[in-house]
């Protein structure tokens, strides 16, 4: 997508051995060691499909920790095991429903609740190292995720929804670029701690985990990393470009997570449609409870580039969904857009974006959407901001009142509901 800032490339070296444990810049922390000797550098709880929680942890040690769920003290498994690119290993444990307490070691995990009413959303998380693109990773206030992190934190949500896009690190610095100067780059666990662990660290044991999976982990640029730390399943081999849709019951919702990470944006490709339509099509039953589509891509989309033209996005989603029947379908949240967009179709879902949460940022709309059309549907109202920022959602008598916001907890736009009961 077109950002704001450009700057000129030319080559650099990003960081050895040594910051692969302990992490990097102003933000790293240094593993932590616990009861039996294991150097442990991140843990979170995260749901696969059907809501199963999964616990997992990021180790320099030889063997997985043990979990003490309740009273019961069990060994983990390995999830990812280390190599040349990942010199750590990830571990995992199932935690069984019903239990009220989880730790490794002396760190308390965060479990699921049995009502979620506090829904942070944050996506497109990276710093942006690419091609002309090159943020200042070292300045927060021009890549702010860690900030967003704590002051999301803070918040003390139940759930967090994370979008996609993680892994931005994908060249290395200019020489003489000092906003960047010294950063990690390549998939490899020194730009995906950079990138995403180490500033999310405040989030990551505030609250269970729903991660999507974004372009940006495609297997050609941050697979490895995407299967290797995130995907709740065993990791595929070969790496794969596509992964099968599943659902998250909770209460009072129900989430679709569709990967569409390789979703072409502009010009639909009628395969990769049908994969999706064919992935989508069982979970779009009527039931009692609201459903939510969860996919990085929106199904649409709309930017504006700089010379004041909009584009739409996503053709080959909009042709996976044109045959089917989505009145199951509430809202879908999505990122990949780099900006905060809320696109209300009336009797058709509503589309939101978060792709606002540290990445360079788009080119503001500044053209008005209302009565707009993408792929045969008009705008009734709509929100957008190129400001950094997230979304929160809190349960409410008719569902969930949705706010955007920008870095010091201003409000990004109004807040407005989301229908869900009556």
């Amino acid at each position: 997508m077109l950002a704001r800032h450009r700057w000129k490339w030319i080559g650099a070296f990003g960081l050895g051995l040594l910051l692969s444990v302990v992490g990097w810049g102003s933000w790293a922390t240094v593993p932590t060691l616990f009861g039996q000797g294991e150097l442990l550098s991140q843990a979170w709880v995260e749901l696969g499909p059907e809501a199963i929680p999964l616990a997992r942890v990021i180790t320099t040690a030889k063997t997985c920790p043990d979990i003490r769920i309740d009273q019961q003290l069990q060994a983990m498994t390995v999830h990812g095991a280390a190599n040349v690119a990942f010199p750590v290993m990830v571990c995992e444990a199932t935690i069984p429903p019903g239990t009220t307490q989880a730790r490794i070691g002396t760190s308390p995990l965060a479990l699921p609740k049995a009502k979620i009413e506090k829904i942070l959303v944050v996506g497109d998380t990276g710093c942006r190292l690419k091609g002309k693109q090159f943020q200042a990773c070292n300045d927060p206030q021009a890549w702010p995720w860690a900030t967003i992190a704590h002051e999301a934190a803070a918040w003390q949500p139940d759930l967090i929804i994370h979008v996609g896009d993680y892994y931005y690190r994908e060249a290395p610095c200019p020489a003489g670029h000092a906003g960047c100067v010294g950063s990690p780059w390549g998939d490899n666990w020194p730009a995906w701690n950079a990138d995403f662990f180490t500033p999310a660290q405040p989030l990551l044991s505030a609250a269970p985990w729903v991660f999507l999976r974004g372009n940006h982990e495609l297997c050609s640029r941050g697979g490895q990393g995407w299967f290797h730390f995130l995907d709740p399943r065993p990791q595929p081999t070969p790496c794969s470009d596509y992964t099968p849709a599943y659902q998250i019951p909770l209460s009072p919702l129900n989430l679709i997570v569709l990967d569409s990470a390789a979703a072409e944006d502009l010009i639909a490709q009628p395969t990769s449609a049908a994969t999706y339509r064919e992935q989508l099509s069982p979970f779009l039953k009527i039931n009692s409870s609201p459903t939510w589509l969860l996919t990085h891509r929106p199904v649409w989309g709309i930017g504006e580039a700089a010379q004041g033209t909009l584009y739409r996005i996503n053709a080959t989603l909009q042709q996976a969904v044109s045959s089917l029947n989505l009145t199951a379908l509430n809202t879908i949240f999505s990122g990949h857009i780099h900006l905060y967009q809320s696109l209300n179709f009336g009797a058709d879902p509503r589309q939101i974006i978060v792709g606002n949460s540290g990445t360079e940022l788009n080119e503001p709309i500044i053209t008005p959407l209302v009565g707009k059309t993408i792929a045969g549907k008009t705008i009734q109202s709509s929100q957008a901001s190129a400001n950094f920022g997230y979304m929160t959602l809190t349960a409410n008598n008719e569902g969930w009142q949705a706010q955007a916001w920008e870095l010091n907890q201003q409000p990004l736009g109004e807040s407005f509901n989301i229908r869900t009961k009556g």
